[in-house]
């Protein structure tokens, strides 16, 4: 056996030669061997730290999602993934998977969004607030199609997964809804709105402006329809007896008083949305 010795100080140390290499490979094994596990420890722990740390309301990050079961999860980034003819799901900082089915409110860079019952008998879906406060607004988008496709209201390829892509003409509208308090969404109409906000003598006589508006407005729509008819029936009456058709008069009338509603909704604010504001002002 070759043995080594050397002097360190005032010590005589002895090492067997023919270990060496040995002894080197068991220290490269044990070095590689807790990489290893250290690399497994940080896999494992990572998101249950994560989820730690997503249970703070006092969390700097602002996009988060809300579970069913009560949990606030917080992210840097909130994602809503659609992969085709696959289910829809959330996905936290491109690490954290939620189904939608366990998601009941989340907030990204789009906004808020609270999950709710298709009032149309359709799958659920997330309205996004557009009004925040004791009174707030929500709305979702919603494509109607004509009913006179062969197959139905909902035309050619609603069962099947891929929608109601109709043969026939479809409109998209916003539909909207409002809670008060965070409570159960209603529909966002007058009536609705009245009992939710008729402690506020402020709100209420918008209300009724709002009211006395609509009337108003059915009233012009109505005398615009009853010119445009007039207008017609004279149209055809005249080119019967004459060779060229002339488009009555009045049938320009009855269009520009149909197109009154229309033009004052684009340009002012409805007297719905300023009574729920200042009930909202009101209430801070």
């Amino acid at each position: 056996m070759r043995i080594l010795r050397y002097a360190c100080t005032s010590n005589i140390v002895l090492i067997n030669i023919k270990n060496i290499p040995n002894a080197f490979s068991l220290i490269a094994f044990n070095a590689a061997f807790m990489k290893k596990l250290i690399f497994l420890l940080s896999f494992i722990c990572l998101p249950l730290f994560s989820f730690s740390q997503n249970v703070d309301d006092n969390d700097p990050r602002t996009q988060f999602v809300g579970l069913a079961n009560g949990q606030k999860v917080y992210a840097r980034r909130v994602q809503v993934k659609s992969p085709f003819l696959k289910s829809n799901y959330f996905l936290l900082d491109d690490s954290i998977r939620f189904e939608t089915s366990a998601v009941k409110y989340y907030q990204n860079e789009n906004g808020f969004f609270l999950k709710i019952t298709d009032p149309y008998g359709g799958s659920d879906d997330f309205a996004q607030r557009v009004l925040n406060g004791r009174i707030s607004k929500y709305y979702i988008s919603k494509t109607f199609y004509n009913n006179y496709s062969p197959y139905g209201p909902y035309g050619y390829g609603r069962y099947g997964g891929f929608g109601g892509y109709g043969m026939g003409g479809s409109n998209r509208r916003n539909i909207y809804f409002f809670s008060k308090d965070n409570g159960e969404l209603q529909s966002y109409n007058y009536n609705n709105l009245y009992e939710a906000i008729r402690d506020n003598p402020g709100s209420v006589e918008l209300l009724n402006q709002y009211r006395k508006s609509k009337y108003l407005e059915t009233g012009v729509s109505l005398a615009g329809a009853g010119l445009l008819i007039y207008g017609f029936t004279q149209s055809f009456r005249n080119s019967s007896n004459n060779a060229g058709f002339q488009v009555n008069p009045t049938v320009y009338a009855g269009a520009a008083l149909i197109s009154i509603p229309w033009l004052t909704g684009i340009f002012k604010k409805d007297k719905l949305t300023q009574a729920v504001e200042l009930y909202n002002y009101n209430q801070k």
